[in-house]
């Protein structure tokens, strides 16, 4: 999901200069001018925006403290940190101004003395939601860490997504991994996708197709002690890539003396979920 800019139009020329700098660093933003078109609903498509970013940069100026539509953005951040129990609000202090309340016990990015330095705590603080190499999904019950990896043995591509969930209540953790071994074919494609920078384009595809071709029952898994299980999977593309799938899980630390069941599918499509996310390019 994009990254949402609040600002004053007067702060327009600042955020234009911000965004552009975060698009060169792969961030995908979205402020109005650049998505709308003639004729799209400004108050329907900035509703749904604001609802479905994964963080509200919040522009902080003169203009923008005394702008009714900016405090409305800034409260329906608010809301959704109460609902969803995550920080989304980020914010950018341009020039001297008051701060609003609720915003006074959040670390902000300080442009009016270092911007250069400001830019970089920016881009340091998206880092975990703009990362589409790895991420974390929490709910009330459960935890999941993950990241991706990829390299060559033997001349040939392997990517491996590695999981770690955790349970509130559980005295151990559910290590899986998704190893993916590419045929020639689909070692030269994802070679040329990486030295167009497209990587993690192509490992995302990779694994939406392997949440398509692998059946969802097959990834459902009962741990009953302490040894790694695998399941082996292969599939192949119309355009002559193949794919040797491993799935490899474990569980790790305390054995309470009860089976654990595992979707493995449910962690392949959080890492999807994710890297669809950061990867979507934004429209100029």
């Amino acid at each position: 999901m994009p990254i949402f800019i609040s600002h004053s139009s007067k702060d327009r020329e600042f955020a234009d200069a911000l965004g552009a700098n975060l698009v060169m660093s792969k961030h995908h933003i979205w402020m109005d001018r650049w998505e709308l078109n003639v004729g799209d609903s400004l108050l329907d498509r900035i509703q749904h925006v604001l609802a479905e970013s994964t963080a509200i940069i919040v522009l902080l100026s003169k203009n923008s403290v005394e702008s009714e539509w900016c405090r409305r953005e800034i409260n329906a951040g608010l809301i959704r940190e109460l609902s969803e129990r995550k920080s989304l609000l980020m914010p950018c202090v341009i020039e001297e101004c008051l701060v609003p309340l609720f915003l006074q016990d959040k670390v902000y990015a300080d442009f009016r003395t270092d911007p250069d330095q400001a830019l970089d705590q920016l881009k340091a603080a998206l880092a975990k939601v703009s990362n589409p190499k790895q991420g974390s999904n929490e709910t009330p019950q459960f935890k999941t860490d993950w990241s991706v990896d990829w390299k060559s043995r033997d001349g040939i591509r392997i990517i491996e997504w590695t999981f770690v969930d955790h349970g509130h209540e559980w005295p151990y953790v559910i290590l899986s991994k998704c190893t993916v071994i590419c045929n020639p074919k689909a070692t030269v494609n994802f070679a040329k996708a990486e030295a167009e920078d497209r990587a993690d384009e192509y490992m995302r595809d990779i694994l939406a197709t392997v949440m398509e071709q692998v059946p969802v029952d097959g990834l459902i898994v009962r741990i009953e002690d302490a040894r790694e299980q695998t399941i082996a999977k292969r599939f192949n593309r119309s355009n002559g890539e193949a794919f040797d799938i491993h799935f490899s899980y474990r569980r790790l630390g305390e054995d309470n003396g009860f089976d654990t069941v595992v979707y493995l599918d449910n962690n392949l499509r959080i890492a999807l979920n994710h890297m669809v996310a950061v990867t979507a390019q934004p429209a100029r």
